[in-house]
């Protein structure tokens, strides 16, 4: 995820619709500045919700472990290819 746009406090009071437009349509994330410094940022709905799964995934030992362990397992070719998996 990359930050495209950065835009004043200012700037954005009077242009929120329009870069609420950008955020939904372009998948644009614009962070918003106060007196230069980055203080919030708007980014899509989908995006946020998935950096929010994201960060309870990883705050998840157990599920963080299993993760793990998969990828020890397809470094070491420790894999089943899905069609052999669900052979009739």
């Amino acid at each position: 995820m990359m930050i495209e746009k950065y835009v004043p406090i200012s700037s954005a009071k009077t242009r929120l619709l329009e870069l609420l437009r950008q955020v939904e349509e372009n998948r644009e994330n614009v962070v918003i500045t106060k007196n230069g410094l980055p203080t919030a940022v708007l980014l899509n709905y989908e995006d946020f919700a998935g950096l929010l799964e994201t960060i309870e995934i990883l705050a998840d030992a157990k599920t963080l472990r299993g993760i793990k362990a998969g990828l020890q397992d397809v470094k070491a070719n420790r894999i089943v290819r899905f069609e052999d998996a669900f052979e009739e």
